[in-house]
């Protein structure tokens, strides 16, 4: 893992390096202040990716393309109505959710890659 979080004047994290840190999270058992930033940081990078995600679906023909990206637009916006937990355990769940959302939406944004 880079150097993203580790301190408190960084740079600006790409998506795979959220995406990274965010799944590792329930092994790595991260702080509070390192899962709330990521947290913070994987929900922007969600927030700004469906309406990329939601402009494919509208011009893609029904079938197994636009089937997958409505797929995780539901995940991404299922997940964006959790709020983070004070338990670190959950919150470390949550944030791994936000990080599979994030990476499913990656998939077709590109944005950083």
């Amino acid at each position: 893992m880079t150097t993203v979080l580790r301190g408190t004047a960084l740079p600006t994290p790409t998506a795979s390096e959220v995406i990274e840190a965010a799944l590792s999270a329930p092994r790595d058992y991260p702080g509070p202040d390192r899962l709330r930033y990521l947290y913070a940081a994987a929900r922007q990078m969600i927030q700004v990716r469906l309406p990329v995600v939601a402009a494919q679906v509208e011009d893609a023909p029904s079938g197994p393309e636009r089937a997958s990206r409505e797929r995780a637009m539901d995940e991404a916006e299922a997940i964006l109505c959790d709020g983070l937990s004070p338990s670190c355990l959950a919150a470390s769940l949550t944030v791994s959710a936000l990080g599979r959302a994030l990476l499913g939406l990656e998939q077709f944004t590109g944005a950083d890659r």
